[in-house]
């Protein structure tokens, strides 16, 4: 028998522990192992990567659309690794310093009266304390029967209990079911699959802002907490919506005491050309969420911004946003 190279058989085991052990995104093990097992990335330098076979791959989504900065950059390492010698947490009832320069920093960053941020660990999570922001601050303003969420058909706003019902049904969702209460569905402003027919992009983005307006009339304005969106909506071939569309969604949010949740979990930190999306079209949304592209996946992070007409209705013991996460 011809003696296997060690480095082959540490594959070969790494490989049959991946099929044992690990359950991988989207990935059947069974298929999967009559494929030869999974392939197993080892380094990466910028947009690189290199596999435990010697192959190197351009990774041409970036992570899930999240490693803006690109693989290998050490200077990010080193600082979040001096970060965690120093102290890699806190206490309850502290904050650290870095914490609260990057909460500056974001602030700063984003657009008009945003400067509040509720840190999480994902975008899931930034989505999930959007919704529940939005549905308690009109809790605190006596609106208590505003619970419904509109969406998107076909955006995606993450995989937890609450927000992977945003964007509606599909066969992701289905083992999941029921529906959470409350889940009401726009049109997409795609003009390539426009639901109003071949129109051009100016009025495919009218008629579908036109419909929200119609939803929230079906359903009553004060049945309804909030609208959330990507400014540009990646699960829907990163249709760019006709310009009339966010100015018209603005108005109709304001007109209706409707908060404007803006995902910009994926579009934010430059990925659109503007630190975020929505600057595209001057829009400052009520509450922002941002993930992914803040640390360039280097460490789990993300946060829910929020402006401080929105923030400043929970200040005061009595009116404290009932949250806390760790990990």
């Amino acid at each position: 028998m011809v003696e296997v190279p060690k480095l082959a058989e540490e594959i070969s085991e790494l490989r049959y522990s991946a099929l044992n052990h690990l359950w991988m995104h989207n990935r059947d093990w069974v298929k999967t192992g009559e494929d030869g097992g999974p392939d197993i990335v080892v380094d990466g330098d910028g947009i690189k990567v290199n596999d435990i076979d010697g192959k190197t791959w351009i990774d041409v989504n970036g992570g899930y659309g999240s490693v803006n900065s690109g693989y290998g950059r050490t200077e990010i390492a080193d600082a979040a690794r001096a970060q965690m010698e120093q102290i890699q947490y806190f206490p309850q009832g502290t904050t650290t310093a870095p914490l609260v320069k990057l909460a500056e920093k974001i602030a700063s960053l984003s657009p008009g009266d945003l400067q509040r941020s509720w840190p999480v660990s994902g975008g899931s999570e930034a989505n999930e304390t959007a919704l529940k922001i939005a549905k308690s601050y009109h809790k605190r303003l006596g609106d208590n029967g505003r619970y419904k969420i509109i969406s998107r058909k076909g955006s995606y706003h993450g995989a937890t209990g609450g927000v992977m019902w945003l964007g509606g049904g599909g066969t992701s969702r289905s083992d999941y079911e029921p529906t959470v209460p409350g889940m009401v569905y726009a049109p997409q402003p795609n003009r390539y699959r426009c639901e109003f027919g071949g129109q051009t992009d100016e009025e495919c983005a009218i008629l579908c802002a036109e419909a929200v307006e119609n939803l929230i009339l079906f359903h009553g304005p004060e049945t309804v907490a909030a609208l959330i969106a990507e400014p540009v909506s990646a699960s829907s071939l990163a249709a760019v919506p006709g310009d009339p569309y966010w100015p018209m969604i603005r108005d109709i949010c304001d007109k209706y005491g409707i908060l404007l949740i803006a995902d910009e979990v994926i579009t934010g930190f430059g990925r659109t050309g503007k630190m975020f999306a929505l600057e595209h079209w001057g829009i400052v949304p009520d509450i922002m969420t941002v993930a992914k592209g803040i640390t360039s996946s280097y460490l789990p992070l993300a946060a829910t911004v929020s402006t401080t007409r929105i923030s400043d209705v929970f200040a005061g013991e009595q009116n404290l946003f009932r949250q806390a996460l760790t990990f």
